[in-house]
């Protein structure tokens, strides 16, 4: 892969299989034993950015006991040094096929679902609502906003994105995680049971709680 995207980058001629083996020192037979041909290398790039996340996250110690907000934090950070590694590849292609040839927003899409389902980090009630596609959704197209954010990006060590990264994970974590849902049912619930503001009193609604 580091071969490829350098004489992607440092040469003219299109790229071949004996050039990307020969960088890189293998045999050809490693080569295929992965890829059919080197036009699957520049999509690749962007799938092992989310394997990269994966990996790092369960190689981290404690990382179990990370809140939602920690953790939504380290998916941005872990995916944005990943880009990072070949940050002028991915300002060339982004938004081009070997972006969207790869695998990138389904996988980006699946860690953030995990992220809004995840028992113990999401309180059951809220999701209801994080569990929904559309969120899910409006969250991928966030992130890709986000990159694209980090790509134009030319403060120093790209500083206006990390301090967005925090507002937004912020943002989402206070959203997300917030208690408000599962209190209002649980308000909701004890008043129609006790009348405790004298719902029964008013006629239809009285016959529907009463079940008469």
């Amino acid at each position: 892969m580091e071969s490829a995207l350098r004489l992607r980058r440092e040469q003219e001629a299109p790229l071949t299989v004996p050039a990307v083996c020969a960088d890189a020192e293998v045999e050809r037979a490693v080569f295929e034993a992965h890829f059919e041909t080197v036009d699957e290398l520049p999509p690749a790039f962007y799938d092992l950015a989310l394997e990269q996340y994966r990996m790092l996250t369960a190689a981290t110690t404690g990382y179990e006991d990370f809140s939602f907000e920690e953790r939504l934090a380290s998916f941005y950070y872990i995916l944005l040094d990943a880009l990072g590694e070949h940050r002028a590849f991915v300002q060339a292609t982004f938004d081009d096929r070997a972006r969207y040839q790869s695998s990138f927003r389904t996988g980006v899409r699946s860690a953030l679902r995990g992220l809004l389902t995840e028992d113990g980090l999401v309180p059951g009630t809220n999701q209801l609502v994080t569990g929904l596609w559309p969120v899910h959704e409006v969250l991928t197209e966030v992130t890709f906003a986000l990159i694209r954010h980090w790509i134009r990006d030319e403060t120093e060590d790209q500083e206006a994105t990390t301090a967005l990264v925090d507002k937004l994970v912020a943002f989402v974590a206070e959203l997300v995680t917030f208690r408000g849902v599962s209190s209002g049912l649980n308000l909701a619930w004890h008043i129609v049971q006790h009348d405790s503001l004298g719902i029964g009193r008013l006629p239809i609604v009285g016959r529907l709680f009463s079940g008469t």
